[in-house]
């Protein structure tokens, strides 16, 4: 989801689709009709004789795309590596800023962009989306704090940085809060900001989108995610819209993932199986 002040106003029209585009093939994950090689003889030309698929992703945002001791790593990071394996291509994920990512696919400066995009109708005007995740955001508080989640903000001291989309989740919780039981929002300049507001006492809660919430919680025992994600929309996979050959062959490849448990494996070693999405669908966003 990728909060940041400049994209706050958008980020706020995320809901959950109701339903989702119909993948491009007529057969579902598992279907028999579902080959790899079908996938592979979809690829265009100019990328299967590279051998190479460009992968743009801003490296920035951990559990998704990161650096570590100056080696790429990621949940999407090593997704978009097993797609193009199940291509027969080698992954070259290029390091691009978030707002360039879009207009890079549009161009064909990268084949596909993969940096925790979330799946936007607005965004579908520009390209296509081959939706793998389910994101949203969650409260996190200091361990044994509440379990249900944004409910159990009422009466308490949450840390919110502002010009985000958490300043409105809580804003909107707040309204529903009885009298006596309204939230102290605290003010803080970053996201970063919040977790050590919690951490040094000074709040009991925060929000962040749910994939680095897991990662905190992870790394601070002390943290605890209170209820289930809020406002869960898909990522996607962005790819040029003149490029459906390259579309189906990802979807494809994808679906093969879902099928040998790649996908399962690699939510579980990031421990973000909440997210888990196995539709594959095409613009499945609202």
């Amino acid at each position: 989801m990728r909060i940041t002040t400049w994209i706050a106003a958008a980020a706020a029209s995320l809901l959950l689709a109701g339903c989702a585009a119909a993948p491009d093939t007529a057969d579902g994950p598992g279907a028999a009709g579902v080959r790899i090689s079908a996938a592979r003889g979809s690829v265009p030309d100019d990328i299967r004789r590279a051998g190479v698929l460009v992968v743009g992703s801003d490296l920035s945002f951990a559990p998704m795309e990161f650096l570590q001791d100056g080696e790429q790593t990621g949940f999407d990071v090593e997704l978009a590596t097993a797609i193009a394996g199940r291509l027969g291509l080698k992954a070259e994920i290029r390091q691009t800023p978030w707002p360039e990512l879009l207009g890079k696919v549009e161009s064909g400066d990268l084949d596909v962009a993969m940096s925790s995009i979330t799946d936007k109708a607005e965004r579908q005007q520009r390209v296509d989306f081959v939706d793998y995740l389910n994101v949203g955001s969650v409260v996190v508080t200091r361990g044994g704090q509440g379990g249900e989640g944004i409910g159990d903000l009422c009466g308490r001291r949450v840390a919110l940085p502002a010009g985000t989309l958490y300043v409105e989740l809580a804003e909107a919780q707040n309204k529903r809060c009885a009298a006596g039981e309204k939230m102290t929002i605290i003010a803080v300049p970053t996201l970063t900001g919040s977790k050590e507001t919690v951490l040094a006492g000074k709040a009991d809660a925060y929000l962040d989108d749910f994939p680095p919430a897991a990662v905190s919680v992870r790394e601070n025992p002390s943290l605890a995610i209170s209820g289930r994600q809020i406002e869960a929309a898909p990522y996607g996979i962005a790819i040029a819209k003149d490029r459906s050959g390259l579309r189906q062959a990802v979807q494809a490849a994808l679906y093969e993932l879902f099928d040998d448990g790649t996908y399962d494996k690699l939510l579980d070693k990031w421990q973000i199986s909440e997210g888990s999405l196995k539709t594959g669908a095409v613009n499945g966003g609202a």
